[in-house]
């Protein structure tokens, strides 16, 4: 079975009450999307600053978008463990909040030494965008691409079992792939190209006036589009691998 994008997006309307779990998921970010655009935002929180309201601003952010983080994996998990499972109920927030929380984490660790290259490359990059900047641009491009192979290949043996630890095992990781390297490439290919695709679409919306409140509801949409290319790749490489048995909720 290969990789379908026209699949990945058609999916989620088979399931009955995905306009409500989308609609949810979009609100959930909706807050963190527009907290700095809209003005009257903006004064309530820095004019003057309120450090009441930044941190109870802040901490409402993390919530919402460790709850979305641990809902994508949920999907995800569904996806493939369930074959084919459809979304998950919002009614388990505490337990996508916790789920979330371990991605976030393995994430971050895993970006440190990117995060340190980059440092380095902004270090000695020029100011203006000038043919002297080119250089690092790409190679800032390149060190995102090798960010998201190792991510996506984590990712999937996170979603299997919501350890921490999975994160981290990059040599269970890489069985999960190394018989389908092909189908792998193409799957990081789809998963930068749906990102591209988003990117211009989020920047259309966002002058788009009235629509662009339509924007945290297609991010959110988005989000569960990867889930299924995550599942698509998964299922493609042995069902046998993904039983229930061998995971841990």
């Amino acid at each position: 079975m290969g990789i379908s994008l026209k699949q990945a997006f058609s999916f989620v309307p088979q399931d009955k009450k995905w306009i409500n779990k989308i609609f949810i998921g979009g609100l959930l970010m909706f807050f963190p999307t527009f907290a700095y655009i809209f003005p009257g935002i903006k004064r309530l929180l820095f004019d003057p600053i309120n450090y009441y309201m930044v941190s109870l601003a802040a901490i409402l952010v993390g919530v919402t978008s460790l709850a979305v983080c641990g809902y994508f994996f949920k999907t995800v998990h569904n996806r493939i463990v369930h074959f084919h499972g459809k979304l998950p109920s919002w009614k388990y927030f505490s337990y996508y909040i916790y789920i979330g929380l371990k991605a976030y984490i393995g994430a971050f660790v895993l970006a440190i030494p990117f995060f340190l290259v980059s440092g380095l490359l902004l270090l000695f990059a020029p100011f203006s965008l000038s043919i002297e900047s080119i250089p690092f641009i790409l190679t800032g491009c390149i060190l995102h691409i090798i960010y998201a192979v190792f991510y996506i290949m984590l990712a999937l043996n996170f979603a299997m079992d919501f350890r921490l630890k999975s994160f981290f095992d990059f040599k269970k990781a890489y069985e999960l792939i190394k018989h389908n390297l092909n189908g792998y490439v193409l799957l990081v290919f789809d998963c930068l190209l749906v990102a591209v695709c988003n990117f211009i679409l989020s920047l259309i919306l966002i002058n788009g006036q009235i629509f662009a409140l339509l924007l945290p509801f297609v991010t959110f949409y988005i989000y569960i589009v990867y889930s299924d290319l995550f599942a698509q790749f998964a299922l493609s490489v042995g069902e046998d691998k993904f039983d229930e048995g061998k995971c841990f909720i």
